[in-house]
C-alpha cells in the first residue's frame, strides 16, 4: 500500500509537495483547485479540499493514496462520482493525510486513518473530530508564537463547526 503524502508546511495545499511532478485538476472554485491528483515518482494522491474557508481563510483537505485502478476510476466516472469509493462509502479504511491552511498555503498536517463505509456527512464529522483533538495535541507542544496563533484560530473555527455539525 502506498504512504500517506507528507506534505510541506508553507507550500499551497493543492502542490504539497515538492516532489509532485504533475498535478492534474479536476475541479475548481472561484479559480482555486479542489479537487485533483498529485502525480509523484512513488505514488499518485487524489487530494480533496473536504471543508473550504471557514471562516474565509481556512480550509481543510485530505491527501489519499491511489493505486493504477483508483486512478483508472477517477479517469472513467462522471464528476459526481469522483469521490465515492475513494473517500465516501470507501470498502476500506485507510490512511490520508489531513493538511490544514490559512490563504491556501499549509500551516498544519496529520495522517488520518480515514475510516471505511462512511457517507459525506458522517465522512466529515468525523474529520472534524479528528482535527479538533490534532489540534487540541498540537497546542500542547512548544509551537512558535505565529503558527501557534493560526493552530489555535484554527482549533476554535473546528470546535464551532464540531459542535453545530453534532446538534
Amino acid at each position: 500500500m502506498d504512504e500517506a503524502l507528507m506534505p510541506v508546511l508553507g507550500n499551497l495545499a493543492w502542490v504539497p509537495h515538492a516532489a509532485a511532478e504533475r498535478v492534474e485538476i479536476l475541479d475548481r472554485f472561484n479559480g482555486v483547485p479542489t479537487l485533483g491528483v498529485l502525480k509523484t515518482p512513488e505514488a499518485d494522491h487524489l487530494f480533496w479540499r473536504a471543508l473550504g474557508y471557514v471562516p474565509e481563510r481556512f480550509s481543510v483537505w485530505i491527501y489519499v493514496p491511489i493505486d493504477a485502478s483508483e486512478a483508472e476510476h477517477l479517469d472513467e466516472c462522471g464528476p459526481l462520482d469522483l469521490l465515492e469509493g475513494l473517500v465516501f462509502h470507501a470498502d476500506r479504511q485507510r490512511y490520508v493525510t489531513v493538511g490544514a491552511a490559512e490563504n491556501n498555503r499549509l500551516f498544519f498536517e496529520r495522517e488520518w486513518l480515514m475510516p471505511a463505509d462512511e457517507a459525506q456527512g458522517s465522512l466529515r464529522m468525523e474529520l472534524l473530530r479528528f482535527l479538533l483533538e490534532a489540534f487540541q495535541i498540537a497546542l500542547e507542544q512548544d509551537l512558535p508564537p505565529s503558527r501557534r496563533e493560526v493552530v489555535d484560530r484554527a482549533s476554535r473555527v473546528v470546535r464551532e463547526l464540531t459542535l453545530s455539525g453534532s446538534s
